[in-house]
């Protein structure tokens, strides 16, 4: 049996990320291909959603300061008992640059990096004179990113094979009897409701000004939220009482269950963000329950929908948001046609039993390829 090993770049997972792409795309090593998966990470809270996850081993390392967390990966490497097939890496932090370079003056396996990229971690954070960093690009034998653009540029950047790995779901995940007809007149965003990077605000103000044109139709707003953000949704309550009925600020839905009931019934997922970090986990699961997608323009949008399945507007241009939005609000059969679409494209390219099982085959053609020089 194969052996793979993830290790947590910033110490500890949160219990949410149990369900995210850093752990979700190791165990579909396990439950798809066969792999003996152990998940390395420190622990500060409860992880309730790990009995979704049967059969994963968590090893739990003690809490360290960050700096401290590169030597004592380093030291978990030194001391583990078994061969390390894959070496699974989420992310490119510095941290990882004494790992690797252990790993291959100490181990035979492969090195898949994950990478998470966007534009400003890319172009401010990744300096290549640096040399640890230089040291990743070219050590690790898989480095993926989300979308087909930041893939072209990461490339050309760091004169290596980039390859796709869409964040997407697990076959199970996949709700088959879902149906248009459980649709309703609902909006969700899903995620942290902040007035910096995920721009809420935005979604609140084009929301409000619709709702009157709208009086069927909601907002849901799912997810930990700013005071600022509970602040501004009250002013809007008090200039127009009936948003208290469609502008609705949730809180964090822990209960994955309820929480898909939300995209369930949606008939559109919207964001507004700035700055993502690869592609929203929350766009894979809106997909896979035929939402209709409206996003600005992070890096990976091109990558978020089905064409004709969604629509895209530049960063703060709430003139196109409001016309997109309206569109979509305002044409039944264009998010029925979404339903479709998008499903369909979770199940031909965001499936990561389809995804991980294409890392493996790269894997051993670059392994060749690595053996010969």
């Amino acid at each position: 049996m194969k052996n793979l090993v993830a290790l947590c770049p910033y110490v500890v997972y949160r219990n949410e990320e149990l369900l995210k792409d850093c752990v979700l795309i190791p165990y579909t090593f396990m439950t798809h291909l066969g792999y003996d998966v152990t998940v390395m990470t420190a622990q500060k809270e409860e992880f309730t959603y790990l009995n979704q996850l049967p059969g994963l081993r968590l090893d739990i390392a003690p809490t360290c300061p960050k700096e401290q967390w590169a030597a004592y990966l380093v030291d978990y490497l030194k001391n583990y008992p078994h061969e390390i097939d894959v070496l699974f890496l989420f992310c490119m932090y510095s941290t990882y640059y004494p790992v690797v370079k252990y790993f291959r003056e100490h181990y035979q396996g492969k090195v898949i990096l994950k990478a998470d990229a966007n534009s400003y971690w890319v172009d401010n954070l990744i300096n290549l004179d640096n040399p640890q960093y230089d040291y990743l690009i070219h050590h690790c034998d898989i480095i993926t990113c989300e979308g087909v653009a930041m893939q072209t540029y990461l490339a050309k950047k760091w004169r290596r094979p980039i390859d796709l790995f869409r964040n997407g779901s697990r076959d199970v995940d996949f709700n088959h009897q879902l149906t248009f007809n459980s649709k309703e007149e609902l909006i969700v965003n899903v995620g942290i409701q902040e007035t910096g990077r995920k721009n809420t605000p935005a979604l609140i103000k084009t929301f409000a000004q619709l709702a009157p044109s709208f009086p069927t139709w909601r907002l849901a707003l799912i997810g930990t939220y700013e005071p600022a953000i509970k602040s501004l949704v009250e002013r809007y309550y008090q200039l127009n009482p009936q948003l208290k009925k469609q502008l609705l600020l949730t809180g964090p839905i822990a209960d994955k269950k309820i929480l898909e009931s939300y995209y369930a019934k949606a008939k559109i997922f919207v964001t507004a963000s700035y700055l993502e970090g690869g592609s929203p986990n929350v766009v894979a699961e809106a997909l896979r329950n035929g939402c209709y997608l409206i996003t600005s323009k992070i890096d990976a949008w091109q990558d978020t929908f089905a064409p004709e399945a969604g629509a895209s507007f530049d960063h703060g241009n709430l003139v196109a948001l409001t016309a997109e939005l309206r569109r979509a609000m305002s044409d039944p059969k264009l998010c029925q046609q979404a339903f479709t679409l998008n499903r369909a494209y979770v199940q031909a390219e965001l499936s990561y039993e389809q995804q991980v099982s294409r890392l493996e085959t790269l894997l051993k053609v670059r392994g060749k390829l690595n053996d010969k020089n």
